[in-house]
């Protein structure tokens, strides 16, 4: 053989080399990025409230009251529960037990830390919390003393708190921390009720955060994804795309509200010897708040 086809093979080898480092072999890593932008909110005055937007998960809220309750107290707590009702889109119903909303009832007087009687206590004992909203899954009243007004001020007071209003300085508003019979429901509290609870209860898959590196072909991927929703998730699928082109799909089981799952794949093998973008998107066969977060298009840094 001459020497010119051994320099021929030999530069052939060369460049078949060279090809395969440069796809396979992680010289130049490229980076992907993207910042996580929630495109769903309430807006409204959120001071009211111990958090921002609290809310039972759906309209239909349950109650039981527990026989520690006299016949008087039952009847000023369930009057509470039908004020509230009208005025705005809860519903509320009795269960004998396990109710979302528990009442109880003592018969002894408390003194607060300021000298004064407490007339009862009360507030959501298991919010989850979110971006969104602060979901409430469990709330506790105590009746202490009767109303002694026309209306169960008392009652309607602990029930506010239990559906997330904290303390107000206005002395007329029934939320003032000492109880008056002339105090009234503000329309604040009412609109911010009906704000809240005119949204649907519906799931709400967001990405939180996501990035991914180019070595070669291999792509290293990782993401977090939650449901910042009001009720959990269905079963969904996540599938990744390089240009366009499905490289990796992940199936995952419904997701709490709440809750949240992080994602690691590495050595995906991409055909496309570049690309310009990765996108994941979240896919499943039930409505959402919001589908425009269900998916993040990562680009080169």
């Amino acid at each position: 053989m001459g020497w010119k086809n051994v320099l021929f093979v030999l530069i052939t080898i060369g460049l078949v080399f060279s090809i395969l480092a440069y796809l396979f072999f992680p010289f130049f890593p490229v980076d992907f990025n993207f910042d996580a932008n929630s495109n769903f909110s309430t807006t409204s005055d959120t001071s009211m409230q111990f958090y921002p937007n609290m809310r039972f998960s759906t309209d239909e809220v349950s109650f039981t009251i527990h026989d520690s309750c006299n016949l008087e107290k039952e009847g000023e707590m369930k009057e509470a529960f039908h004020i509230i009702e009208n005025l705005t889109p809860i519903n509320f119903y009795e269960l004998s037990d396990l109710g979302d909303i528990d009442v109880f009832c003592e018969e002894k007087n408390k003194l607060g830390d300021d000298g004064l009687f407490i007339a009862g206590e009360g507030g959501p004992v298991n919010v989850t919390t979110g971006s969104n909203f602060n979901v409430i899954s469990k709330g506790e009243i105590i009746l202490i003393r009767n109303s002694d007004c026309e209306r169960p001020n008392i009652a309607l007071h602990e029930l506010l708190h239990v559906l997330g209003f904290d303390h107000s300085n206005n002395t007329n508003n029934i939320m003032y921390p000492v109880s008056k019979c002339k105090q009234t429901i503000g329309d604040d509290i009412v609109n911010k009720l009906n704000e809240l609870y005119s949204i649907e209860p519906l799931s709400d898959l967001e990405f939180k955060s996501a990035n991914a590196i180019m070595k070669g072909r291999a792509l290293d991927l990782n993401f977090t994804i939650k449901n910042e929703g009001l009720i959990d998730s269905q079963d969904y699928v996540v599938n990744v795309y390089a240009d366009g082109k499905e490289i990796k799909s992940f199936s995952s089981e419904r997701l709490k509200v709440g809750y949240g799952q992080s994602v690691e794949f590495t050595n995906i093998l991409v055909s496309q010897i570049t690309i310009k973008e990765i996108k994941i998107v979240a896919e499943g066969n039930f409505n959402e708040l919001d589908k425009s977060n269900n998916k993040v298009v990562l680009k080169i840094k």
